[in-house]
């Protein structure tokens, strides 16, 4: 009875807490994450000589259009560039639409995964666009293969950022 009463003491007090502090909170683990997800894809891309590098900056790469953005990206709005978008011609154009260590499939996954929801832009979501479009007209077959397994609106938005710009 006393593990369960402490249980249900700490859910309601990390509750309670969660709710009066969630958006500070919550920018700083993104922040953070975005940071160490910044500072490992720099690493991986000096090291990337290496089959095993390779493969590390592919898993650590961003996995959605809004990290891809967040990374590499920048704001017309603001004038803010992200935090790696002085390496985004390195790592986009020169390693991630090269890779060939990676399995075919892990890799059309990815980048279909990263082109939903996406929108044309002329830094680096350029850069993985140009690729995109080369894997996709590489592979086709594949890339409907993928495509077929997501609901329409998915397989609209994967089309509109092919196509987008």
């Amino acid at each position: 009875m006393k593990v369960s009463s402490l249980l249900v003491i700490a859910f309601f007090f990390n509750a309670s807490f969660a709710t009066a502090y969630p958006v500070s909170l919550g920018e700083n683990i993104v922040t953070d994450s975005i940071s160490l997800k910044a500072k490992k894809l720099k690493q991986y891309y000096l090291l990337s000589g290496s089959t095993i590098y390779q493969k590390k900056f592919f898993a650590e790469f961003p996995n959605t259009f809004k990290q891809l953005n967040e990374l590499y990206g920048d704001d017309i709005n603001t004038g803010g560039v992200a935090i790696l978008y002085e390496e985004a011609v390195n790592h986009i154009e020169e390693l991630f639409n090269n890779l060939n260590s990676i399995n075919d499939t892990l890799y059309y996954r990815k980048i279909v995964r990263i082109a939903k929801g996406g929108h044309w832009d002329a830094d680096a979501i350029n850069y993985f666009q140009h690729g995109l479009r080369n894997r996709v007209e590489s592979k086709p077959g594949l890339t409907v293969y993928l495509l077929q397994s997501m609901n329409e609106k998915e397989v609209e938005s994967f089309w509109y950022f092919y196509f987008d710009g």
